[in-house]
């Protein structure tokens, strides 16, 4: 349920995202700093991703000193996979925004960095302590992204031993500390993988208006956070963009169009960027429609735009009632 922002939906992936000037340009990595990390998973029924998650996070190079899982029940997460002494599992209603600010309200002031991964991204094992580098090598940045090898949102899926062969694969030819890698200025980090500096982020939350999927969460997050973000290659793994437990098609629709618009009234959004969202929504459900896929049902997501097209013009629009189709 829980993926973030981005969705096989013709909405721009991390990517292709704007690139901001003065970049691209290359960056050195320095020795990471002793920098302590909190990493944060927000998860719903997916259970057997979490304990993925969980492995892949031991494997670190440099592993965190807090792993907080943020869930809505007792059956998102094993009990004997969550037993870890630097693991803590936080209970709640479900969605994106809400989970993931219990889990902000849990590391208060524990930590130096914090890393938010969705349940089903494979991260390089060398993510976090990459991390603390290009976080060191660059002061003034307060959020880094990093390089998709392959999103699964953007084909229907991810078979996950595909996915652990790429990074793997990605980890043997590139490695910690690595020169020369590749960094960009973007608008918005990539919510599947990013980590904030704490300090910078410490009286944030995220919009819990921006409900299920909280789509375009991690744009306004850290627009409010005056982030200065960088994707960086140095950063790597794969999003195996799982079905199971995600919102329906319709309530997906609905927050495409309507998140944009609401994002505008709060100047987190440019009229530019918004309107290329909901344009590139519109006709990548419109064409789905006509030509369907198996994996994504945009039919409901089409049924979801016209929706909220219909209350925009209306004035009865919320963020909130995608949580209703």
């Amino acid at each position: 349920m829980l993926d973030s922002d981005t969705v096989s939906d013709g909405v721009v992936s991390p990517t292709q995202q704007r690139v901001l000037p003065l970049f691209p340009c290359r960056m050195a990595l320095s020795p990471p700093m002793p920098l302590s990390t909190a990493v944060i998973i927000a998860t719903k029924g997916r259970v057997q991703d979490v304990s993925n998650l969980l492995d892949a996070l031991e494997l670190q190079t440099v592993p965190p000193e807090l792993i907080v899982i943020s869930a809505s029940e007792q059956r998102d997460v094993n009990p004997d996979r969550v037993s870890g002494k630097n693991v803590e599992v936080i209970f709640g209603p479900p969605g994106l925004t809400a989970q993931r600010n219990r889990a902000l309200s849990a590391i208060h002031g524990k930590c130096d960095v914090v890393v938010f991964f969705d349940d089903d991204f494979i991260p390089s094992r060398f993510w976090i302590e990459n991390a603390g580098a290009a976080l060191a090598a660059e002061p003034d940045v307060v959020c880094v992204t990093g390089h998709v090898l392959l999103d699964g949102v953007m084909i229907g899926g991810v078979e996950r031993s595909h996915g652990q062969s790429l990074v793997d694969k990605a980890d043997a030819s590139s490695g910690a500390g690595s020169s020369g890698h590749t960094v960009k200025r973007q608008d918005s980090p990539y919510g599947c993988n990013m980590a904030f500096r704490a300090t910078d982020i410490e009286h944030l939350t995220f919009d819990e208006r921006l409900v299920l999927y909280g789509w375009l969460e991690d744009r306004d997050f850290s627009f409010r956070a005056g982030a200065k973000t960088i994707w960086t290659d140095a950063l790597w793994g794969v999003h195996l963009g799982t079905t199971q437990a995600r919102s329906s098609g319709r309530s997906f629709g609905y927050s495409q169009v309507v998140n944009p618009w609401y994002l505008i009234t709060k100047g987190t959004m440019t009229w530019v960027d918004a309107y290329g969202a909901i344009l590139r929504a519109l006709a990548a459900n419109t064409l789905g429609s006509l030509f369907p896929e198996a994996a994504v049902d945009r039919h409901g997501r089409l049924r979801g735009n016209i929706i909220a097209i219909k209350d925009l013009l209306r004035g009865s629009w919320a963020p909130e009632k995608a949580a209703e189709l």
